[in-house]
């Protein structure tokens, strides 16, 4: 991204945040119309803005740093791989691995993969963050970053045997 669009992000992030504190805790209250088309030029959601806000809100992550790098990632897809294009389908919960499955021995691991997948291509339900709680504590326990599981799929093209490669590496 250009410093002109992390910093316009950075102080979507800030507004969002003062939004949220204000009581507008939707997804459509959370960025104004301009800020919502800055987002859509880059491939983000408003509804991921929402549930980064809302989360770091709750939560105390994901902070700054991590939102604005996952939007870098999901930018440089967006107009690289998707050349611009938003994606035709939007993939839902039900077609997401189950939490409970494992690959290699690592429970999670397929449904994160798919998640990240999904968040490459903008085809996440609204229901369902990539970055959410339980994605939060998968990367801390493998000691890995969001923004770098995200950007291994992405270079890895998901393969679950490379992803399960990365992650005891990590270690």
């Amino acid at each position: 991204m250009t410093t002109d669009e992390t910093q316009n992000l950075t102080r979507i992030h800030h507004e969002a945040r003062s939004a949220y504190e204000a009581g507008r805790q939707t997804s459509d209250g959370i960025a104004n119309p301009g800020d919502a088309e800055i987002l859509k030029t880059i491939g983000v959601s408003t509804q991921f803005l929402f549930d980064c806000v809302d989360d770091f809100s709750r939560y105390g992550e994901p902070d700054l740093k991590t939102f604005l790098a996952l939007c870098d990632i999901r930018a440089g897809y967006f107009r690289e791989v998707q050349h611009g294009a938003p994606p035709s389908r939007t993939v839902g919960e039900c077609e997401l691995p189950p939490k409970t499955e494992e690959f290699d021995g690592i429970a999670w691991l397929p449904r994160m993969i798919r998640k990240a997948e999904c968040f490459l291509h903008g085809c996440l339900c609204p229901d369902i963050m990539y970055g959410c709680a339980g994605d939060r504590a998968f990367v801390a326990k493998h000691q890995v970053s969001l923004p770098d599981f995200l950007t291994k799929v992405r270079d890895t093209y998901g393969n679950p045997t490379r992803m399960a490669e990365f992650l005891r590496s990590a270690r």
